[in-house]
């Protein structure tokens, strides 16, 4: 998923979650005719789409009458906001496996990269552990 679309759709999420009043709050979900799925606070017109209801906000008081928290994960969840909360892409195969091809090429001893401007120059180490450390980032967000 491109940051741009993360950025849209965590814009669009905290901007339901401000702004819907109603009895019923919540955002709909779709898929695009790129395969994309999207997010919005109004249904998209002549798309079948899907209204996903928000949770009831927790209290972080709870009453006796509530009992305690049944585990860590659980306690830990109950005490983030909503601007903490991470949303994660769908994995992706072909993400996966170029960002393991990726990683498989930094391990060589030179790396050789072509400027914008057309000139050719050699990775610095701090650059490929750099490059590294992103293609572990995807191999994390997209591998199973």
């Amino acid at each position: 998923m491109s940051k741009t679309l993360t950025a849209i759709l965590f814009i669009t999420i905290v901007s339901s979650a401000l702004t819907a009043q109603a009895a019923k709050q919540g955002h709909w979900r779709w898929t695009d005719e790129n395969g994309t799925v999207q997010y919005s606070d109004r249904p998209p017109e002549g798309v079948e789409s899907e209204f996903i209801e928000f949770a009831a906000p927790r209290s972080s008081a709870r009453s006796k009458s509530q009992g305690p928290v049944s585990s860590a994960a659980e306690e830990q969840q109950a005490g983030k906001t909503f601007d903490e909360m991470e949303v994660l892409p769908e994995k992706d195969p072909e993400l996966c496996r170029q960002a393991q091809n990726n990683l498989k090429a930094l391990e060589a001893a030179r790396i050789r990269i072509t400027e914008p401007d057309g000139t050719k120059r050699i990775l610095t180490e701090d650059e490929k552990e750099t490059q590294r450390a992103n293609a572990n980032k995807f191999i994390e967000l997209h591998c199973d």
